[in-house]
């Protein structure tokens, strides 16, 4: 896939007069992209006496180039007494020139008078992007961070800035700040060592933590005392290192652009799919590879138990990949099979009744039904599905092939998919919480999602929470479920929610998963699901997290209900699906 260009920024330490030369002269000239500069030169006193900036005073001075430049404001943990305007001042100006954001010092001890200054500037409407220092050199910088985001009420218009620690001798640990708001990772010029020709490189251990920053997207600043002496050859080193980075398969760039987009879950049931996502499902080669060697199997082991013509049924074929899966383990074997093609959307329908007579010669039966309530005289000895969703049960798959089971099915019916069960864990993520804060709806934290998750931290291995399994005779039992799982944490980190997996037996030896210790290579046909909280709760590292789960149904409509435990609660969300339901 084509090299993403990485976005590189300079931060000079020395003296900066005026930002229009710089950017005219060392950043154009050193190839960077953006600057980080101060916005004033005078100390806090002057600023106070004059109530307003004299052009002397500035170093940003005007607004012509603010679409390349952050400013950085003087300190936010000084002692002088009238800091919260200065820097509020300051914080106007770079509203007013337009620049990008503006750049706080680090947080220093002072953290609640901090957190304050932050929320005020925040709390205007004409606020910028605010960028908060934070230096890894500082062994209670996550904590420091969390407390002013909470103090902050988590607003989207707080960013980290992350200032890489240069001492530190092994590679570091970024999981807890991969998921968190960071958009500029700055590595201070004292991380660059000089190789045999004399040219700056990074040592093992912080190219492998730059090189796990750039599958993010995130912008990189080089610190500099002095612009001239290095500067471009740093950041060609660093466009050197992205474009070294191992290409990905064009399966999972295409998934890429799904990385921590919500989508509201399919609702298969109630609404007829389009072709555009059948489509999307039947580029999954290693997802229909597995259906077809379990088909293989189910139908060899049929055979020589039955020694009979076998029916097999594809239920809900949709436009009819598992069909002409089916097709080719029947020849596979050189078996004779009657194969029957089930589905309920009229528009696929059509889809399925044109592939019949031109890809499948007419050796398929086409019938439009719903697999629930549909009746055959001829009864299945295989019944294949792709009914499972993102968190097993949630496109509804264990009632419909109840319905199937009873009414489709011989005896001895062999089901394709045989069993399946759900998964959580405990989860960080600024970018999940976020967006599923800003989402429409009056209840949006309540309602779960698919996403693409990639800018989070996992905090736990991922539980069982409950599992369905299918196949004759059917024995029944009711599809609510409840789990509680307890889980461990990593690390001091903030809880978001829940992520949440499936696994799937199709058939013995045969297994699909989307769980991160087993997920099936290459197969990208199913995002996991996010179940955010209304309120996130920060836990200690070895801090217990106690995660309750209900599925619950009523009349014609199946829905989730989940809370979790720390220390404190989230409460119970979606109570008797007030928000989402999924539609029988």
């Amino acid at each position: 896939m084509p090299f993403k260009r990485i976005s590189i920024g300079a931060e000079p330490l020395q003296t900066v007069d005026d930002a229009d030369a710089f950017v005219a002269g060392d950043m154009v000239r050193e190839g960077a992209d953006f600057a980080i500069l101060p916005i004033i030169r005078c100390n806090e006193e002057e600023v106070m006496n004059w109530g307003h900036f004299e052009p002397e005073d500035l170093v940003i001075k005007s607004a012509d180039n603010s679409y390349c430049l952050l400013g950085a404001t003087s300190s936010w943990d000084s002692d002088y007494k009238y800091t919260e305007t200065v820097v509020g001042i300051q914080a106007e100006y770079a509203g007013y020139t337009g620049l990008k954001g503006v750049v706080t010092s680090a947080i220093g001890n002072k953290v609640p008078a901090f957190g304050r200054l932050l929320y005020s500037i925040l709390a205007k409407e004409s606020s910028p992007k605010v960028y908060v220092r934070v230096c890894l050199s500082d062994e209670n910088a996550w904590q420091k961070w969390n407390r002013v985001r909470v103090m902050c009420n988590h607003s989207p218009q707080l960013q980290v800035l992350l200032e890489l620690d240069p001492s530190t001798e092994k590679a570091v640990d970024m999981k807890q700040w991969m998921a968190e708001p960071v958009h500029i990772v700055v590595l201070p010029e004292s991380m660059f060592t000089k190789n045999a020709g004399g040219y700056p490189v990074l040592p093992r251990q912080h190219q492998a933590t730059v090189a796990a920053w750039m599958d993010y997207d995130i912008a990189f600043v080089i610190q500099t005392t002095d612009a001239g002496s290095g500067l471009g050859d740093r950041i060609r080193y660093l466009r050197h290192l992205g474009q070294s980075q191992p290409e990905r398969s064009v399966q999972n760039s295409a998934s890429d652009e799904y990385r921590d987009i919500l989508q509201v879950p399919l609702q298969p049931l109630m609404d007829h799919l389009e072709s555009a996502t059948y489509e999307t499902f039947e580029q999954d080669e290693p997802k229909y590879a597995h259906y077809e060697e379990a088909m293989v199997r189910a139908i060899g082991d049929v055979a020589a138990r039955l020694k009979r013509r076998i029916v097999l049924m594809v239920v809900g074929a949709g436009r009819g990949p598992l069909v002409s899966r089916a097709l080719r383990a029947a020849r596979r074997l050189e078996a004779d099979v009657h194969l029957i093609a089930l589905e309920k959307n009229p528009n696929a329908m059509v889809e399925l009744q044109r592939k019949n007579a031109t890809l499948w010669l007419n050796k398929v039966e086409v019938i439009y039904g719903d697999m629930r309530n549909k009746q055959f005289v001829e009864k299945a000895d295989i019944l294949v599905s792709e009914l499972l969703g993102s968190f097993g049960d949630n496109e509804l798959s264990p009632e419909c092939l109840d319905g199937a089971l009873e009414n489709l099915a011989t005896n001895e019916c062999v089901c394709i998919p045989r069993r399946y069960t759900a998964y959580v864990a405990p989860l960080s993520s600024s970018m999940l919480f976020r967006r599923a804060r800003e989402h429409t709806g009056s209840f949006k934290l309540e309602t779960p999602y698919v996403v693409n998750i990639h800018a989070a931290h996992i905090l736990d291995d991922a539980q069982p929470v409950w599992k369905f399994r299918h196949g004759r005779p059917v024995v029944p039992t009711p599809n609510e479920r409840t789990s509680s799982t307890v889980f461990t944490a990593r690390s001091e980190s903030i809880v978001h929610g829940l992520a949440g997996f499936f696994d799937a037996e199709l058939y013995p030896g045969v297994e699909l998963s989307i769980c991160p210790a087993t997920h099936t290579p290459d197969m990208h046909s199913w995002f996991p699901m996010y179940f955010p909280i209304q309120r996130p709760l920060t836990v200690d590292a070895g801090a217990e997290i106690s995660v309750h789960m209900w599925r619950r149904s009523s009349g014609a409509k199946t829905w989730y209900e989940w809370c979790i435990d720390t220390s404190d609660s989230s409460g119970i969300h979606n109570v008797n699906g007030h928000e989402f339901w999924i539609g029988q």
